[in-house]
């Protein structure tokens, strides 16, 4: 019989704290190494050592839920377990992270979309107010073709380039210059 199954055994009906050192003794490196590949270290939205501090309690987790009967060994159980709870942190947290202030406006442009928190809605409101208020009315035919404020649909570079006799790459531009000009604007005040 495979070791892991018989220290599984003996947690499940004996409670047996021993068992459950050897196990987590044996798999924390599976543990680790699968956390380690799912969570960059640079990730602000997801506490790391947080999962890695919850080591021993997976792997017990994964124990009592473990079953022998699926022909799965515990070492790809406790991986796929590890990998999903992950993942499944990582993308509930994701929803919470800052967006840049260009991905806001494109989720405003998509009118399927209902922007329902306070603050983006400050955010973006002066936005508006600020493009609506630039001397250089390319900026304003810009931002409105590119998020679609003022059209039915968000236009693609190439059009607007069209619209206002210019290439592609100057539309950009005075686009990513007023956005980074805003951030400072809307940081300060």
């Amino acid at each position: 019989m495979d070791p892991d199954i018989c220290l599984i055994e003996r947690i499940k009906n004996e409670h047996d704290s021993g068992s459950l050192q050897m196990l987590i003794d044996r798999h924390s490196g599976i543990y680790l190494d699968t956390v380690n590949k799912i969570i960059s270290n640079s990730c602000g939205f997801v506490d790391k050592g947080e999962i890695l501090n919850d080591k021993d309690y997976s792997i017990y987790a994964a124990a009592l839920k473990y079953e022998p009967s699926r022909n799965t060994k515990f070492s790809t159980y406790l991986a796929n377990e590890t990998r999903w709870r992950c993942l499944n942190i990582y993308n509930k947290n994701k929803k919470f992270q800052k967006e840049p202030l260009e991905d806001q406006l494109k989720e405003v442009a998509d009118s399927s979309v209902f922007v329902d928190d306070i603050q983006q809605k400050e955010t973006l409101k002066k936005v508006f107010n600020i493009t609506n208020k630039q001397k250089d009315k390319r900026i304003k035919k810009i931002i409105d073709m590119r998020y679609g404020l003022s059209y039915n649909k968000p236009h693609s570079w190439k059009e607007i380039a069209e619209s206002l006799n210019m290439s592609i790459q100057g539309c950009i531009d005075i686009h990513d210059k007023f956005l980074n000009k805003i951030r400072k604007d809307i940081q300060n005040a």
